[in-house]
């Protein structure tokens, strides 16, 4: 019967679908695999989708390797024989009692996804874009999938489902991160998780092998990473240590080797999958140490083995002395289920090349590709390597692990959508109130969740997709002789007080020690010397402490409260031995970076033109005297290139060194631009002369900021921040750490985030306050500085001191409140997704960049115009338009090559004798005045003598004594008519002439 069974449902055909090649003809595509439904109808027909990796991953991306994966093949086989069982024999009964048996005929569409993600991706987006269109299949018609068979194609593939709002159930994905609802609404399970696998192996050492001690093997990929940190915490919670962890990216006598430099720590836990626990056993069974300098390994270890090495024959195959009495876990199936499984695999041992068709006369290709491979054989030759099928079977071959999951995973859908349909339709049929409400996705995956087997399959509760508690058992097999011998079955809560001698020979378990020092678990006894109690009775009482036995035993080692909150954390020895060469972030998919690294170079070259530019003004006018007066801006432009070089250390991977050098250069460098235009500020206010002058600057306020005071201001304000980073460079000392991030991938950040005691310091998800939000703590100081920066220039704005420079400061620190504002936020309200180890990097480093570059510009441009605009006196007329002698001066049509001009103070119509600038003595008989009393206007107009009439060496500014505003009582009546007008302009005194146009740089 079931080889009929058989033969009617791998009608399961092997499609070539068209797919559109950029030459515009057609290319082949050969990874689809198809059950076709018996009927066409729009309401009485639907698929269930399937992803399984049937090849091995290929050399590259464009194609798979040629080698069947025998997990997926038979995954993919027992999904097509679900189908074709479920429909047939399941028991759907409408609530009126009458059978619904072939009433809706049901298909299948296995997608080969060859172990990547990508490809997963691909083959579902293809599916529903009609670029794979397998034929009678209408991607409408698709209900939910069934698969992948790995955590790491699973993760994507949720969140993709998650848009389309189709369900996925996968029969062995055990990641924790696909736990999480918010990322995977439509995600299922019917395996239990990693976390159960670790509690499980964790209570077997802590209750039956009665160890402290134990060695950890984990597979170098996201899957084995994560099971490794799950599996850390629950030993933890019961007080075992992990003497070493090791990865299997390392050559396997390097992991054999270290493990018997532990080797008093006989128990070696294994987190992996079945070829990755075969590829360490079969080193340890052909452990041969050198000169016998120590036991074989294949005699002392004994391994302990997860779900996924579970009861796999292959595993033992050439190990069976190192794999004796190794301990390994295998999913219970529920009584309910094991008649599906027994009916498998009586299908399973029938299968032949010639009884599995798609149509008749032609043969399912991958499983004959298979079947040839195993038997060195070809099915159809006619030759001697012909295939004899009559000898050959597939009856010795092992039944994978997760073939009942797969069966449930079908059988899940099935239910789900007879129960959808018969509470939407009111009757078994695919209506339009079913397939065409806008929440189908959401009401067929409530369906499938609410499946039961007498009790609910699914965790019941909204915020997991897992399996509920009823069905997350283990069967515990010991490895005997070659076999495995089902020993105890495990359950969550299970106390494990029995009696396990009468199950194990407790001889092959014996208890283990940790090799001394034992530094990893600072585990070292020392018994103090008696001291003293006062009490009533004076009584001794010997203490015994956990010591660390580094650094002669000075520390003592205590736990915390759960709720502990602690900043700062350290990798253990093997965490930072993974570390060892530094990474560019670019290489590992942060491109960001790229954009930040031409930006710091664009801004350092502009730190260079501006500063060449600056320099050669002063050279060639000779302005020799300028330089002491031009330390703040030069001082400024030093600190901003401080900030672009400080964004250099964001390139690598964070390592030791960047992450101290970000958390004390981005405060720092801040704080020094800023504590520049800080000082600037108050030279500017405290220049201000409070008597009129003929020429602004004449008199110097006697509350001018003298130049030991400008440097001792600035080393205050600037010592602050560094106090301050300097503390905590000391009481936290950087380092970089590997956590585990929001998306479940494990990445090196720094370490100065804070973390609770009960959570532990390895989980993003759990951190208290992240990496980034303490170093935005550390900025408290700059958010302050840049504030009275700006509440200082507003407070100058009308002083023309130097320019008018106290407006491009209000610019350069005002503008800087809406940039901090943008990257702080983003930073801080990023911190839940997927890339929050990024954003916070980026948003530090792109918002130093930004606030550098508006102080660069918004400084340094003004300046440069300044110099290109200023005449050869040395004045910038610009200015004048708010000097105490506004509209007095000449202003000569070409200002900047002439040498000489003059200044007219205007008094009520009645002009004074001028004040020469430059060359000469501008003399009354070549001056005009067409707007006083003798000609009657109120325009002047001047004129002066050419050039070759002025004194030929005359170059400094000459002023009569009665003009110079120094000797109120001896002012000319023009003085005395205008007034007592304070004075704001620039241009400077005389005794300096041209030497202090642009004041401090």
């Amino acid at each position: 019967m079931w080889f009929v069974a058989g033969t009617l449902l791998l009608s399961v055909g092997w499609l070539s679908a068209q797919k559109v090649c950029n030459t515009n003809s057609y290319c082949m595509d050969n990874n689809v695999a198809v059950l076709n439904t018996t009927n066409h109808r729009a309401d009485s027909h639907y698929y269930i989708g399937g992803l399984f990796g049937v090849h091995e991953r290929g050399t590259n991306a464009y194609r798979c390797s040629d080698n069947i994966r025998f997990r997926g093949l038979q995954n993919m086989m027992a999904f097509f024989w679900a189908i074709d069982y479920f429909q047939r024999k399941l028991d759907l009964r409408e609530p009126n009692g009458i059978k619904v048996n072939n009433r809706i005929s049901i298909g299948g569409v296995a997608f080969d996804n060859c172990l990547r993600k990508e490809e997963a991706i691909e083959n579902i987006m293809a599916f529903q874009q009609c670029k794979v269109m397998p034929s009678d299949v209408d991607r409408r018609q698709l209900m939910a999938y069934v698969g992948p068979d790995t955590s790491s194609e699973a993760m994507p593939v949720g969140e993709l489902l998650k848009d389309m709002y189709l369900t996925s159930i996968s029969h062995a994905a055990t990641s924790t991160a696909l736990s999480d609802v918010s990322n995977y609404p439509y995600f299922l399970r019917t395996v239990p998780s990693d976390k159960t696998d670790a509690e499980a192996i964790a209570a077997i050492l802590k209750s039956m092998l009665k160890t402290e001690f134990v060695q950890l093997v984990f597979q170098d990929d996201s899957f084995g990473r994560a099971s490794a940190e799950v599996f850390k915490e629950e030993v933890a919670k019961r007080s075992i240590c992990i003497v070493q962890t090791i990865s299997t990216s390392e050559d396997s006598q390097t992991i054999i080797d270290k493990l018997m430099d532990k080797s008093s720590v006989r128990y070696v836990v294994v987190f992996g999958s079945a070829s990755t626990a075969k590829r360490i056993l079969r080193a340890a069974e052909n452990d041969q140490p050198p000169g016998n300098s120590r036991p074989s390994a294949k005699h002392l270890l004994v391994f302990l083995g997860t779900s996924s090495w579970g009861t796999n024959t292959d595993v033992l195959d050439q190990t069976v002395t190192a794999a004796n009495n190794s301990i390994v876990l295998y999913p219970a199936i529920d009584q309910t289920f094991q008649e599906h499984v027994r009916n498998f695999t009586e299908y399973w041992r029938q299968l032949k090349p010639n009884n599995v068709v798609q149509t008749p006369g032609s043969n399912n290709e991958w499983f004959v590709r298979y079947w040839e491979k195993e038997w060195g054989c070809k099915v159809n030759s006619i030759g001697s390597d012909k295939c004899d099928l009559d000898k050959q079977s597939m009856k010795d071959t092992h039944i994978d692990t997760y073939i009942p999951f797969a069966i449930i995973a079908v059988q899940s859908i099935i239910q789900g959508v007879f129960d959808a349909s018969v509470a939407n339709c009111s009757r078994y049929n695919l209506c339009s109130g079913l397939m065409d409400k806008p929440s189908r996705g959401w009401t067929l995956h409530r369906a499938i969740k609410g499946f039961r087997v007498g009790k609910r399959y699914f965790n019941s509760r909204p915020d997991s997709g897992d399996v509920s508690s009823d069905f997350s058992k283990y069967e515990v097999h010991q490895v005997v002789k070659g076999t495995y011998k089902k020993r105890f079955v495990w359950y969550p809560d299970d106390p494990m007080n029995r009696d396990f001698s009468t199950l194990f020979d407790m001889r092959y378990y014996p208890g283990t020690t940790c090799p001394p020092p034992c530094n990893q678990c600072k585990r070292v006894q020392t018994t103090l010397p008696p001291r003293q109690i006062s009490t009533t009775t004076t009584t001794e009482m010997t203490t015994t402490m956990t010591m660390d036995p580094t650094e002669g035993g000075k520390y003592i080692f205590f736990r915390f409260p759960r709720d502990q909150e602690m900043t700062g954390a350290y990798p253990s020895s093997s965490m930072s031995s993974d570390r060892d060469m530094i990474q560019m972030r670019f290489n590992i998919g942060q491109k960001w970076v790229i954009a930040l690294i031409v930006l710091a170079c664009l801004g350092i070259f502009a730190v260079l033109v501006f500063e060449a530019y600056i320099v050669y003004k002063m050279l060639i006018r000779g302005h020799r005297q300028q330089w002491r007066t031009m330390w703040l801006g030069q001082l400024l432009l030093l600190g901003i290139l401080l900030c672009y070089l400080t964004l250099f250390a964001y390139i690598p991977v964070p390592t030791k060194a960047t992450c101290g050098i970000t958390r004390f250069g981005v405060g720092v460098s801040y704080a020094f631009c800023f504590a520049v235009l800080l000082v600037k500020l108050m030279v500017i206010l405290t220049s201000k002369s409070s008597e009129p002058s003929l020429l602004p600057g004449d008199i110097e306020s006697p509350n001018y900021l003298r130049g030991i005071y400008q440097v001792f201001m600035f080393l205050f304000a600037l010592g602050v921040q560094v106090v301050i980073d300097t503390q905590w460079l000391i009481t936290i000392p950087p380092e970089a750490i590997q956590v585990y991030t929001n998306n479940g991938t494990m990445e090196w950040i720094c370490n100065h985030y804070t973390w609770s005691a009960n959570d532990g310091y390895l989980n993003m998800t759990t951190f208290v306050r992240t990496e980034f939000e303490n170093h935005l703590l550390s900025l408290v100081y700059i958010m302050f500085l840049i504030l009275i920066t700006t509440l200082l220039a507003l407070n100058a704005h009308g002083i023309i001191t130097n320019h008018r420079e106290s407006i491009f400061i209000g610019i350069a620190a005002g503008f800087s409140i809406p940039i901090w504002l943008a990257w702080t936020l983003l930073g801080g309200l990023t911190k839940d997704q997927k890339m929050a180890h990024e954003f916070g990097d980026a948003c530090l480093a792109f918002g130093l960049f930004l606030t550098t570059t508006l102080i660069l510009f918004s400084m340094f441009l003004p300046k440069v115009r300044q110099l290109v605009n200023m005449g050869v006196e040395g004045i910038y007329f610009e200015d004048d338009q708010e000097t105490y002698y506004a509209g007095s001066v000449i202003v000569p049509p070409s200002y900047k090559s002439r040498q000489s001009s003059g200044i007219y103070v205007n008094s009520q119509g009645i002009y004074s004798e001028p004040v020469i600038l430059g060359n000469g003595d501008l003399s009354a008989s070549h001056t005009r005045h067409t707007g006083s009393s003798l000609h009657g206007g109120s325009n002047p107009h001047y004129y002066k003598k050419s050039q070759s009439e002025y004194a030929p060496h005359s170059k400094v500014l000459r002023v009569t004594p009665d003009l110079t505003g120094k000797h109120t009582d001896r002012r000319t009546q023009s003085e005395i008519a205008y007034g007592n007008r304070s004075a704001k302009g620039t241009l400077k005194r005389s005794r300096y002439g041209s030497q202090q146009n642009l004041g401090a740089l």
